[in-house]
């Protein structure tokens, strides 16, 4: 055991392991879905335990006849036997309360774990400010201190049916959000891990005050039963627009300290060691304005919202503001211009990417809009795809801009926009589908090399909404359709995980009882007057 592992059974009284696991009953296996163990220090209550005698204190969610999801937890449990928990899943977990619950959680057979951080030192973790691992972690008032077995493969899962693992998440979700306050399915990234967590062992919390024109801080730290936060050291930093101003290093003397800044503060950073040199309490946060409004509740609107054959009562508070109430007399003009000068940087770099680009609307943005779709389109080595439930005859505009004649053109229109009829300029009135192919056929004839196909989604409503366009691997969001793309306010934002759009745009494509190509199509339909 290494010496950091070393130090923790003094700093900690006990420790509770929490296990969601997966019963397979017929070879009679009981296999981490997660489990967290956390060390508890001096004065935390104990976490409730789950379920009762009769129950063999767990809770479950049968998945079908061969697999269960079980949640049990351990709270009482020796340091070092939790800590060898988890530097040792593979000899298994031990789950025992009272002489009912009695049950070795082992790893699944293709289970791969990977230790984060590789070292014995930890992360540390605050619950309200991280949104990746602790939000599956108990909730403190103070600094976790998190290590992690990952298993990122999960090739276990293969062992199961798609059916079965739907049932998994599910099941392992209702549980999850029941007893550890999160829902599991919507965090699979979790499933098969192990994670060992303690909070600050000397401190319940601690409070921050400014006084003397916002320049001394005033730290009262809340100890814990039998801890002593004196002698531990605090660390203030000051980062003003990504630069470090002061750094203020001072020994804790007392329980109510105060420190003198040299100013006050943009982003303040609070840092605490304990006696070893280990940091214990990593928080940053920010000094703004408070602005307190009341809002009087003058009325309540009854209402009855009718969705088909039913109807519901909805009840609508109407408020009117009092005159907000602004406390305090903070500047932070120099560091938020600094700020804001970089977030001005970071959009235009987005915008010359052409991963974000708002266009307030008018003439100019419409043909700015235009020359920005024109640039991603000419960007194409293998295939250019238009998705606009809207695309007509005037949008292969988009068609003709694309330079190079050897890169596909895929086009996916809607049934619902395409039976429309327009109004012509002879007063005569055609269908918006025989004017597409109508522009198709003359585009042919002017680039017949080049591969150009139109396909139209079926049905009275069309199933897509947005409209997108793919460029080989990478897909653009578009706020408008492209008939009037850049004429009002709207946005072009590239997307940041395309596959799932690209997948499925291919099955739309693919599917020869949702999707016609545009001549099939119209056979159905008569052109119109």
């Amino acid at each position: 055991m290494s010496h950091y592992f070393d130090t923790l059974k003094e700093d900690y009284e006990n420790a509770e392991i929490s296990c969601l696991v997966l019963h397979n009953r017929k070879t009679d296996e009981w296999c981490n879905l997660l489990t967290i163990i956390e060390l508890i220090p001096a004065e935390q209550q104990a976490s409730p335990i789950i379920g009762t005698a009769a129950s063999n204190y767990c809770d479950r969610e049968s998945i079908d006849s061969n697999y269960t999801v079980y949640i049990a937890r351990r709270i009482v449990c020796p340091i070092p036997e939790a800590i060898g928990f988890f530097q040792s899943p593979e000899k298994g977990i031990l789950l025992q309360h009272d002489s009912t619950l009695n049950c070795l959680v082992t790893l699944f057979n293709e289970s791969h774990l990977e230790a984060e951080p590789s070292s014995d030192y930890p992360l540390l973790v605050n619950w309200d400010t991280n949104d990746t691992i602790s939000k599956i972690l108990p909730k403190r008032h103070t600094s976790f201190r998190v290590w992690m077995k990952i298993d990122r493969r999960k090739k276990w899962l293969s062992g199961l049916t798609e059916k079965q693992i739907g049932k998994l998440l599910a099941k392992a979700g209702l549980l999850s959000q029941k007893h550890l306050g999160f829902n599991f399915s919507n965090r699979q990234e979790h499933m098969g891990n192990l994670y060992l967590c303690g909070c600050n062992p000397y401190l319940r919390g601690f409070n921050k005050t400014l006084l003397d024109l916002n320049k001394d801080m005033v730290i009262r730290f809340r100890e814990r039963v039998g801890r002593s936060i004196i002698g531990k050291k605090i660390v203030l930093e000051d980062n003003r627009a990504g630069n470090i101003s002061f750094s203020i290093e001072q020994t804790i003397g007392k329980r109510l300290e105060r420190i003198e800044m040299p100013h006050f503060p943009d982003q303040l950073c609070t840092k605490i060691y304990d006696h070893r040199g280990h940091l214990i309490e990593n928080h940053t946060g920010t000094w703004v304005n408070m602005n307190i409004q009341m809002n009087v509740q003058t009325a309540e609107l009854h209402l009855t919202v009718k969705q088909g054959a039913n109807s519901k009562k909805v009840k609508v508070p109407k408020y009117s503001s009092e005159r907000p109430i602004n406390i305090g007399t903070y500047d932070h003009s120099l560091a938020r211009f600094l700020k804001e000068k970089q977030q001005d940087r970071q959009l235009a770099e987005l915008e010359r990417n052409g991963q974000f680009i708002f266009f307030p609307g008018g003439d100019e943005d419409r043909e700015r809009a235009r020359q920005a779709i024109q640039e991603l389109l000419n960007k194409a080595s293998k295939v250019c795809m238009l998705l606009d439930p809207y695309f007509g005859a005037p949008d292969l505009y988009y068609a003709y801009i694309i330079q190079n004649t050897s890169i596909p053109i895929q086009i996916l229109s809607s049934a619902a926009f395409l039976k429309s009829k327009t109004e012509m300029q002879s007063g005569r009135k055609m269908k918006q589908g025989f004017l597409f192919k109508r522009a198709l056929q003359k585009y042919k004839r002017t680039f017949p090399h080049q591969s150009i196909q139109v396909k139209v989604l079926l049905g009275g409503k069309s199933p897509l909404h947005d409209r997108y366009i793919v460029i080989d691997d990478k897909v653009y969001l578009l706020g408008s359709s492209l008939n009037e793309f850049g004429s009002r306010a709207t946005t072009l934002i590239k997307i940041p995980h395309p596959q799932p759009m690209i997948g499925q745009a291919l099955a739309w494509w693919n599917d020869s009882i949702k999707t016609k190509d545009l001549s099939t199509y119209l056979e159905s339909l008569k052109p119109g007057k």
